[in-house]
């Protein structure tokens, strides 16, 4: 019972706050370069690498390597490229001297490259003379590959062999045939790739022939004939299970996670034996083995019998936590992730349930890294031990910007996410706008009491001039949420505050109460079942709240208001978003103040109007806003260049004042716009054209904003 597996381990990202990743991502982007395999004269690309790369040799290098080295008889290639191509040999020879062994390594790999390079008849020979090496090379001619023929495929066409074998069709080596040189080792690969394809497929006694090899009189084009000799195709025959499988045989079958129907292959079968013992350890059989036994030599008619035989070995439950903290000064409560975790002890053993922990504490940003795994005790037990390195908790975080409506925007952020060491994070921002000055001091506690609850705490205050008035707003709200599944979350709220509107062009009696206290008691839900919260291309998400208002210790009002999001990925670029919302506020008293009220138009909503200039004006031609409200967009997002994508998009909304018969019609947007990508969000630039302008409102507007329009 001694037994130890790592289950788990990652290393954390840490960030700098959103601010600074921001302002980060703005100032310059970086591009990461990417390498992989590719099949046969798809790395010709490597060559003509090669073929410069004496420009990234350094000076040094190149004299030492002219005092060691020589090079006759190269009339394709420079001797700079013949160095650059055997850097680590020239190396060798001038840090440790000249020997027949160095000498013969240098003229081995000069060889290789040209060989690699289609000299399929290269020869290169060396010679000593005191301490300098002279290679000397007969390069002979160079050959291209000019067609494949493969004969005895019946079951696999030829399109596909060709695939395989070059990495690109008959046509393309055709246009192109500088691109593919003649190499004995890469046909045979490309053999090898055959081979294995077949043997995906149930050709288990394939054999493949690459030795026909046929080069033109003077030598620069080489015919390559691969003759297939297929074989039996075996397929699945009768699955069984043994020993004590404790589940039923289709919960068995549907746990293999292969076709059981399709061709055999000895890799399937493995396959099915891993997914089958992973089926078990997900159950809580933590040390569960499972054997099989499929062997083709017995088959009847290509069909192989597979036997999976099981021992499940018990059923393990989660107990314990040991926790070995690496950071030199800890900050971190001991007991912080042992109360994580705590939910667990005791239940049967779950991968996924470890899993979702796991990743929780990861998105905390707590931990430079964090490893654990599953120690097996008396009892069949499971104890987690954990080894982790703290991240830097305290952080500094800037923004600047600029948004259609707020104009100018700078902002600090000073966050804390260790607050006296309980992992629970505590921050104040503040930000500047051209409409004024705001901040907030927010607290958050993911695991209240050390339960599944979540708290979120803000004391905030806004300082701000709108179309007509202005406001001022000090208050404090605390959400209490519990995700109930994992796809939706619940939550209950309480907001008061105290507001103080100051009128300039509106008048006194449109905006309502000028100076009021409120209080708001609401409960929310969100159903999310998006693939990214901040840059979803899959999903939808469903969102609600409602919420009774307190004015003045009087009951004021009722409100509602409904978001559905939906993302379908188009194709493997574009995307189609779907969004509808709507809200209703009824309200108990005579006049509701303007704060309250619902506005239209904007970045977010209907797009062919300024932000909060669809519905109700007064005579000034100031938004008064209403009490019922809806939008309805739908947006079309394809790819121009990199980070930089076009859209497309429709909006429709209304936005009905209890005061304004003549409000409450469904007005409409056209328009496209430019999106650019980040990792936090995408930086929006619209242009919403209105089809049907009415007396005193223009034909369009822009916008340009950040994150996702709904």
């Amino acid at each position: 019972m001694g037994c130890r597996s790592t289950l788990l381990q990652s290393k954390a990202p840490h960030f700098g706050g959103w601010f600074h990743r921001l302002g980060s991502q703005l100032v310059g982007i970086g591009l990461v370069g990417m390498s992989f395999c590719t099949p046969l004269f798809a790395q010709i690309e490597t060559l003509n690498n090669a073929l410069t790369g004496a420009a990234l040799v350094g000076d040094s290098l190149r004299e030492a390597a002219a005092n060691k080295v020589d090079f006759s008889g190269n009339t394709t290639f420079t001797a700079d490229q013949l160095r650059a191509a055997i850097s680590e040999q020239v190396r060798e020879l001038q840090e440790k001297g000249v020997s027949p062994a160095r000498a013969d390594d240098a003229a081995y790999y000069v060889g290789a490259f040209y060989r690699k390079g289609g000299f399929s008849q290269a020869a290169v020979e060396y010679t000593i003379t005191g301490n300098r090496v002279l290679i000397r090379i007969v390069e002979g001619p160079r050959s291209l590959l000019r067609k494949i023929t493969f004969i005895g495929n019946a079951a696999i066409p030829d399109a596909t062999l060709y695939d395989y074998v070059v990495g690109q069709s008959a046509e393309e080596m055709t246009k192109d045939p500088d691109r593919f040189p003649y190499t004995q080792a890469e046909i045979d690969a490309g053999a090898d790739r055959v081979r294995g394809l077949y043997l995906s497929e149930g050709f288990l006694n394939v054999v493949i022939d690459s030795s026909g090899i046929q080069l033109s009189a003077n030598g620069t084009r080489a015919d390559v004939t691969l003759r297939i000799t297929e074989g039996l195709r075996y397929t699945f025959g009768e699955i069984g299970f043994a020993g004590e499988t404790l589940f039923s045989r289709e919960e068995l079958l549907n746990a293999l996670g292969e076709k059981t129907s399709g061709p055999f292959s000895p890799g399937t079968a493995t396959a099915m034996q891993r997914n089958l013992q992973s089926f078990y350890k997900s159950k809580g059989y933590y040390q569960a083995e499972v054997n099989v036994v499929a062997d083709p030599l017995l088959a009847q008619r290509g069909k192989v019998a597979v036997t999976f035989t099981v021992r499940p070995m018990g059923l393990f439950r989660f107990d314990g936590v040991v926790v070995r903290n690496e950071t030199e000064r800890a900050r971190l409560k001991p007991d912080f992730l042992p109360k994580r975790f705590a939910h667990l002890s005791g239940a049967v053993y779950s991968p996924e349930k470890l899993d979702e922990t796991f990743r929780e504490m990861l998105r905390t940003g707590l931990f430079e890294t964090l490893r654990v795994s599953l120690t097996p005790i008396a009892d069949n037990q499971l104890r987690l031990d954990f080894t982790m390195a703290e991240a830097k908790a305290k952080e500094v975080g800037f923004n600047i910007g600029y948004a259609t409506y707020d104009g100018a925007v700078a902002g600090i952020r000073l966050g804390d996410r260790n607050f006296l060491g309980r992992g629970r994070p505590l921050s104040f921002a503040a930000q500047y706008t051209q409409r004024g000055l705001g901040g907030e001091l927010l607290y958050v506690d993911p695991w209240l009491f050390d339960t599944r609850f979540a708290l979120r705490t803000s004391l905030y205050a806004r300082a701000t001039t709108l179309e007509g008035y202005k406001s001022n707003q000090t208050g404090i709200r605390a959400d209490l949420s519990r995700k109930i599944l994992p796809h939706l979350e619940l939550a209950t709220f309480v907001e008061a505050q105290t507001v103080k509107v100051t009128p300039e062009s509106i008048r006194a009696e449109d905006l309502g109460l000028l100076e009021y206290n409120l209080v708001n008691l609401g409960i929310t839900q969100s159903t999310d079942y998006r693939n990214d919260p901040i840059n979803p291309s899959r999903g939808f998400v469903l969102n609600s709240a409602f919420d009774f208002g307190q004015i003045d210790n009087e009951l004021a009002f009722f409100r509602g208001t409904v978001r559905l999001s939906h993302y379908q990925p188009v194709g493997n670029k574009c995307l189609l978003a779907l969004g509808a919302r709507a809200g209703l506020i009824s309200p108990f008293v005579d006049e509701l103040p303007i704060d309250v009220r619902f506005f239209n138009g904007g970045a977010s909503t209907v797009r062919s109007f300024a932000e909060r200039e669809l519905g109700p004006h007064d005579k000034s031609g100031n938004p008064l806003g209403g009490e019922l409200y809806t939008v309805f967009n739908v947006e079309f997002t394809f790819p121009l260049k990199g980070a930089l994508q076009g859209a497309v998009f429709t909006d429709a909304g209304s936005l009905k004042g209890e005061n304004d018969p003549d409000s409450g019609d469904l007005r409409y947007a056209i328009g496209a716009g430019l999106r650019y990508k980040l990792p936090i969000g995408p930086l929006r630039l619209d242009y919403g054209v209105n089809p049907d302008p009415r007396d005193g409102e223009a034909f369009g507007a822009f916008h340009f904003s950040f994150g996702f329009a709904f």
